[in-house]
């Protein structure tokens, strides 16, 4: 058989972090006039019998195996994998199955098909080999799957984990989808105000800013904002813990400064705590349920190598 098994685990061969928050570009084109006075908004409270009905969307990747023809030349097997759940009156439930696909990444051209049993990768041709990049095009394709479930969901707020990214079509109500990043690596914002950040109290927002697409090595602007979340016991942690970053691809002000006043209420009430989530709070409980569901549909890793392996010696 061509193709042939690299001999470590790719969880352990590649680069595990590739597509986080970048290093802030074209501060000089964030904007932070849109709502005034830069200081800390403190919104009214909004009643749960009063909120929206809310789909949260998230996605999980896993590499397969990474494979080699008999030229020596790299490729992936992975399988990335989109699920929503509803929260409405009724409480917090799955919607539907989630969106699975199994791919073949590869730089050169498929000379050497694979065998039967892995014929349901579909082959997807990269412009480079390196580990990185492939593991990159994994992480852009598990995004346009979470892009294309956002456009499917109807009649709510759509809340991605993550930053937003377009996928293969416009989304069709910007106005109503909001994205957050958890982790903080970046900075998008001047000193001074990048120092109200650390002022936040529980529940409180920044007020919103605008960011260029370029900024975020994307084609898509955004509005953006932090959200100071509650974090108990607060004492032992530093001020920053406890921060999201909210983006929305609504092209208002208006539109985005009612989302960032919504989103003070549902990211602090769904905020979950040290005692559950090793990532509290920003890792939100209905997140973290969504997770273990995805991870149940995604399969255990090593039984999927063990297949992969028995088709191509087979």
């Amino acid at each position: 058989m061509p193709w042939k098994l690299e001999a470590w685990n790719p969880e352990y061969a590649l680069p595990e972090r590739v597509g986080g928050e970048d290093e802030g570009r074209g501060l000089e084109e964030v904007k932070t006039h849109y709502e005034g006075h830069w200081t800390a908004r403190t919104p009214a409270k909004v009643e749960l019998h009063s909120w929206p009905i809310v789909y949260l969307v998230d996605g999980r990747q896993r590499i397969d195996a990474q494979i080699a023809d008999s030229r020596g030349r790299r490729a992936l097997l992975a399988t990335v994998i989109a699920g929503a759940v509803l929260r409405d009156g009724a409480g917090i439930r799955p919607v539907g199955e989630p969106r699975k696909e199994h791919i073949l990444l590869h730089s050169a051209e498929l000379e050497e098909p694979l065998p039967p049993g892995l014929g349901h990768y579909r082959p997807i041709q990269t412009s480079r080999s390196d580990p990185a990049s492939l593991r990159a095009r994994v992480t852009e394709q598990m995004r346009r799957l979470e892009a294309s479930l956002v456009n499917e969901l109807e009649g709510g707020l759509v809340i991605v984990d993550g930053q937003i990214f377009p996928g293969a079509q416009a989304y069709k109500a910007p106005e109503r989808i909001l994205g957050y990043t958890k982790t903080q690596a970046a900075t998008y914002l001047g000193p001074e105000e990048q120092a109200l950040l650390h002022n936040l109290e529980p529940h409180q927002r920044t007020p919103i800013f605008s960011i260029p697409g370029y900024a975020l090595r994307r084609p898509l602007d955004v509005f953006s904002w932090y959200v100071r979340l509650p974090l108990e016991p607060s004492a032992p942690f530093y001020s920053g813990a406890a921060l999201l970053r909210v983006e929305t691809p609504t092209s208002e002000p208006a539109e985005a400064s009612k989302l960032a006043d919504l989103s003070v209420n549902l990211f602090c009430t769904l905020a979950s705590s040290p005692a559950r989530d090793p990532r509290a709070p920003q890792n939100l409980i209905p997140i973290g349920g969504l997770e273990q569901w995805l991870g149940r549909h995604l399969g255990h890793g090593e039984v999927i190598r063990r297949r992969i392996v028995q088709a191509l010696f087979a």
